[in-house]
């Protein structure tokens, strides 16, 4: 299972309603991709498992999962994290209010603590991503640490301008129609002054249209936080929130000699 990091606690937000799927009805979180070895047996993998095994192969070996109402299936499914070698804890968000919010709700059990933060409905590679992310943040002494990846279609992501020759975020961009890069941030790390600065811009966030994640990471940089990215340019990001992002990714991780085809802890 390997060392697990002292003061360290991931956050999963799984409330979204999956709409992009529609009019598929189970939990997105728990669309099969890939496999994964159980106390000896190769079992089906659930997108969301693939996240939380990720941070437990960097030493996370607590975590959130923020779920809605509707999500109940995902508590019965994973239940205590035993089975993975981790302990999991539930929060609900009752009424949909976006992102930041949902991971906003987890902050009363973050005092203190360096976060990590996964999508449940996305996929990276390699399986190291959240072990070097955390060693970077340490490393650099950075607030936030975004992991980012190569993609082919930053437009519908977030592509992040990194300045070159160092690894200061310049811009991230959400859904752009003309991308700065080719790529994504997928996975993030960040240290206490980040999780107030998160809860203040949802505090004050006014009526409206929801919070995006890329508006708080902008605000970061805004007030001076030091925004790092890290980049994988060996990585993979896959985003199964779509009916053609699960077959990409089946096709990616499950062919023959395929990155997750293979047994894995």
């Amino acid at each position: 299972m390997g060392v697990f990091r002292v003061g360290r606690f991931g956050v999963v937000p799984a409330a979204g309603a999956g709409t992009r799927l529609a009019p598929y009805r189970a939990p997105k979180e728990l669309i099969q991709v890939g496999y994964h070895d159980v106390g000896g047996r190769v079992l089906p993998k659930a997108a969301i498992e693939h996240v939380l095994t990720a941070m437990r192969g960097g030493g996370v070996g607590r975590a959130f999962v923020v779920l809605s109402p509707a999500k109940a299936e995902l508590l019965r499914y994973l239940g205590s994290g035993s089975y993975l070698g981790m302990d999991l804890a539930y929060v609900c968000q009752e009424v949909a209010r976006g992102l930041p919010h949902a991971l906003d709700l987890a902050t009363p059990f973050l005092a203190g603590r360096t976060v990590c933060m996964g999508m449940p409905d996305t996929i990276i590679t390699p399986d190291d991503g959240f072990a070097r992310l955390l060693d970077f943040h340490d490393g650099t002494g950075a607030d936030l640490s975004l992991g980012v990846y190569p993609t082919a279609t930053p437009q519908s992501l977030a592509p992040v301008v990194v300045e070159p020759g160092s690894y200061r975020v310049l811009a991230i961009v959400d859904k752009p129609e003309h991308p700065p890069a080719d790529n994504t941030w997928g996975i993030a790390a960040w240290s206490p002054v980040f999780t107030e600065l998160l809860h203040a811009c949802v505090a004050d966030a006014p009526p409206g249209p929801e919070l995006l994640l890329s508006d708080i990471f902008v605000a970061a940089m805004t007030a001076g936080l030091r925004v790092h990215a890290l980049t994988f340019a060996d990585g993979e990001f896959h985003d199964i929130g779509t009916p053609a992002g699960v077959l990409r990714a089946r096709e990616a991780l499950e062919a023959p000699g395929g990155v997750l085809a293979r047994r894995q802890p």
